[in-house]
């Protein structure tokens, strides 16, 4: 499977998101905005702030973005961490910045579940030299909804980064400092596939076969998983590929040169990765 560079230039680029028009929506952590790539050219989407993780569309058409708060190097430090809307007539609205009375410190990624709430990542802050020690934010995972959402877990000293739910409506998420991607069983954290520690999971997307695509940044492309877990393949790309989203049979992949979220940093690139599969595992539904 081979990738076609697309477009470069970018910040930190990450949440590709696949619009109703066929256009692709991606954030970038370092610009604070949310571009698209249409007609073989980017252009701004949104101007969010701060550094956006993550990117999903909701059935209600419109976007829904993981505010990770401010960038290293940026002259703008006033970005709050949280769950943010972009809605179909260009309005920005902050949904959520504390869950369960705890304080969004890291929002990555996001999806949409069975149960139609939004379940996301946190990253926290244990791994930002910014802060004090003492005063870090522990990983977590959370849900959100219309009546203020659950605090699910902490997952301390493993960063929480990507996330997906499988056919059966499983949830998923990859810990890039523990090189691994986790399953919740009967309400626990369990290990479906334990990586290489030259292999540091991000996003990722399930195929229709139930293989699952996971970029693996520092491997210089992605890591292809069987439903079982077991490594079946890599895509190599030369560049710490972050984030990937099926379109029928392409997969679409956000990636960077040099793996540092600062705000004047310019590594960033989009490339289509052409693959075997018949499609991706349609995405759930769902709206706040």
């Amino acid at each position: 499977m081979q990738g076609t560079l697309l477009a470069s230039n970018l910040g930190f680029p990450e949440g590709p998101v696949v619009m109703p028009d066929g256009a692709i929506v991606l954030c970038d952590g370092n610009t604070g905005e949310l571009l698209v790539w249409k007609d073989g050219a980017i252009s701004r989407f949104a101007d969010m702030g701060g550094s956006p993780w993550g990117a999903l569309l909701g059935s209600d058409g419109a976007v829904y973005v993981t505010q990770g708060g401010n960038v290293p190097g940026s002259p703008d430090q006033s970005a709050v961490p949280g769950i943010q809307r972009v809605s179909s007539d260009g309005s920005i609205e902050m949904l959520a910045t504390s869950i369960a009375g705890r304080t969004l410190a890291g929002p990555n990624d996001l999806a949409f579940g069975p149960d139609g709430r939004l379940w996301f990542t946190e990253s926290g802050t244990e791994q930002d030299d910014r802060f004090p020690e003492d005063e870090r934010a522990v990983g977590a995972l959370y849900v959100l909804d219309g009546d203020g959402g659950e605090f699910l877990m902490e997952r301390p000293d493993v960063y929480p980064n990507g996330i997906a739910f499988d056919a059966q409506g499983r949830l998923y998420w990859t810990e890039s400092a523990a090189h691994r991607v986790c399953r919740l069983d009967g309400g626990q954290a369990t290990t479906f596939c334990q990586l290489s520690d030259n292999h540091v999971p991000d996003g990722m997307a399930f195929a229709a076969d139930g293989r699952l695509f996971v970029c693996t940044t520092i491997s210089g492309g992605l890591t292809v998983l069987s439903a079982e877990g077991e490594v079946l393949e890599e895509i190599v790309l030369n560049e710490h590929a972050t984030n990937c989203i099926f379109d029928g049979p392409a997969l679409y992949v956000t990636a960077t040169k040099v793996a540092e979220i600062h705000a004047d940093q310019r590594t960033g690139s989009f490339w289509r990765v052409d693959t075997d599969a018949s499609g991706g595992l349609p995405l759930l539904p769902g709206k706040l």
